[in-house]
């Protein structure tokens, strides 16, 4: 008898409708971030194009591209935790009750007037659900691409690297400068004081004198002017450097614009629908599979 009142009673109390939980929330927050991937890809890749601008040798787009995965590591590692929480339950949160505890029609599906976690609320209010999606995508994004993180030092070392790598031969010829330089400038100087002598037939402009005296002016000439001489070299390898860092600073800058540019974005975002990261046919389908 006792079993029998409880029944009753909870049949006169509504049904109440719970929130997107378990796989709904894991399910859609994987769909948000799997989509992101190729918007991602296409923003990493003008950044590619413009490291391999960047750099002397100019790399291919795919070798450029080497230099930004741990940029890449790293958002992978964190985008599923920030996209969860930005959606759940930053903004989707709670059962979809009126003022008066009662469940407006439309929830929990197909569509719920009623700023909730249920599935029909995500899908009414889907266009404040996109920009959540795309602003919580390049606000982790940019974060990672700032100066001092992990993954910015690292995407720096090997830009750096690269960089290096490639004015090898002429920090070589710096390092042997000095030696080259000194024997030239010997050479010019004794030829200079055996030019007030006699029987060499060096200030003549002929025989051996004629062979080595141009030789020499020539050789003395191109080493104290060859931009790659010692004291001019290793202020510009140092400049080149500080360029190479000051230029990756400003091309990591662009995670969040490259972003909007792969999107469709115009400056209104939360508006314009982001026509490129929307998707919206398929996940509201994939939203209302939930119950």
């Amino acid at each position: 008898m006792q079993f029998l009142f409880t029944l009753l009673a909870l049949s006169a109390v509504p049904a109440t409708v719970f929130a997107c939980e378990g796989d709904c929330i894991v399910g859609i927050t994987n769909a948000f971030v799997s989509n992101y991937s190729n918007p991602i890809r296409i923003a990493m890749t003008g950044m590619a194009h413009q490291i391999s601008d960047l750099l002397p040798g100019q790399p291919d787009t795919e070798t450029a591209m080497s230099y930004l995965q741990p940029l890449l590591t790293a958002y992978k590692k964190q985008a599923y935790q920030g996209m969860e929480k930005a959606i759940f339950p930053s903004y989707f949160h709670g059962k979809c009750l009126d003022a008066q505890g009662n469940e407006p029609d439309g929830c929990p599906n197909p569509d719920c007037p009623i700023v909730c976690g249920t599935p029909g609320s995500l899908v009414h209010f889907y266009s404040q659900l996109r920009f959540i999606a795309y602003n919580e995508t390049f606000h982790t994004l940019q974060a990672l691409a700032t100066p001092g993180t992990d993954a910015y030092q690292q995407v720096e070392k090997a830009v750096m690297d690269a960089a290096s790598s490639h004015s090898e031969r002429r920090r070589s010829y710096s390092r042997i400068y000095p030696r080259v330089l000194s024997n030239a400038v010997n050479v010019a100087h004794n030829n200079k004081n055996s030019g007030s002598g006699s029987g060499s037939g060096t200030g003549s402009g002929s025989g051996t004198g004629r062979n080595s005296v141009p030789s020499t002016r020539t050789r003395t000439e191109d080493v104290v002017t060859n931009p790659a001489s010692s004291k001019i070299l290793v202020p510009v390898f140092l400049k080149r450097a500080q360029d190479v860092k000051s230029g990756l600073r400003s091309i990591m800058a662009q995670a969040h614009p490259l972003l909007g540019e792969a999107c469709g974005a115009d400056g209104a975002e939360e508006t314009n629908g982001l026509p490129n990261c929307s998707w919206e046919d398929a996940m509201k389908a994939y939203i209302l599979s939930f119950p």
